[in-house]
């Protein structure tokens, strides 16, 4: 499973507000560009992504100046399109759905079989002046009682690697937003690897209120797995898969190879 650890930073949408309001939004934010430079911590280091208005993003791996691969991309509305050039090749597109914000971008898988990109890739990522941003953040949040803050820095949180800080804001956040799905999935990643009936309750609620949510079944089949409970993690690996993780049938087949054959026999 630890191939797939960095999804734990999982997608999802919120504006980035620093007066107390914000607004709803289902396309990239037309005030907000994804040119310019994005940062991450992933569990091989940092890394930076530089979109250029060429079409072409550079990747950084430890934010050391060099350029290690450079891709194309394309923008489809919410929907960006990753072809590698250079570098560590990945040879089909990567899609993903995007949304940006002042604070931070995010990617969601939509069909990406390449699996270096995929964990490069996925979650969150911030501004290089993330100190600042948080700063705001915070200012904003004792001046004001909008719970939307605390996401917003939560998520920059989840970009920078910081779980414990993520998971605080979140908690906030979904006393007065219990129903906010992907909030839940969020609070879930934070909870690895120590709180796997954590992980279950905020999925088991996140399936509830949205069961076609892909990462939702993915993050309990994990959490499945580690409590000992293989096949009902094969079981939501399956369902994963079916709503468009499908990379997890070559991931997990070793694993689930046994539970998945009795599904076809």
């Amino acid at each position: 499973m630890k191939v797939f650890i960095s999804l734990i930073f999982l997608t999802s949408f919120c504006q980035c507000v620093w007066a107390g309001r914000g607004y709803e939004t289902n396309k990239p934010d037309k005030s907000s560009s994804i040119e310019g430079k994005w940062v991450r911590m992933t569990q091989s280091g940092p890394v930076g992504l530089e979109f250029n208005g060429d079409g072409k993003v550079e990747v950084d791996f430890g934010i050391d100046g060099t350029v290690d691969v450079v891709s194309e991309y394309e923008m489809r509305n919410d929907t960006i399109f990753f072809i590698d050039r250079n570098g560590e090749m990945c040879p089909e597109p990567g899609i993903y759905k995007l949304e940006i914000t002042d604070c931070y971008v995010a990617f969601d898988l939509v069909d990406d079989m390449c699996n270096g990109r995929i964990k490069m890739t996925i979650g969150f990522w911030t501004k290089p002046n993330f100190e600042e941003l948080l700063g705001n953040l915070t200012k904003k949040i004792y001046e004001t009682e909008n719970t939307e803050l605390y996401l917003s820095r939560a998520r920059i949180n989840l970009a920078l690697g910081k779980a414990i800080e993520a998971k605080s804001d979140l908690d906030v956040y979904l006393q007065q937003n219990p129903n906010d799905y992907k909030a839940l999935i969020n609070r879930a990643g934070t909870r690895f690897p120590h709180d796997m009936e954590g992980v279950l309750y905020d999925c088991n609620k996140a399936i509830e209120l949205e069961p076609e949510n892909k990462n939702a079944w993915f993050l309990r089949g994990l959490a499945n797995w580690e409590l000992g409970f293989k096949e009902k993690a094969c079981d939501d690996f399956s369902r994963a898969i079916d709503l468009g993780f499908s990379i997890l049938r070559i991931a997990e087949e070793q694993r689930c190879r046994e539970y998945w054959s009795r599904k076809e026999d």
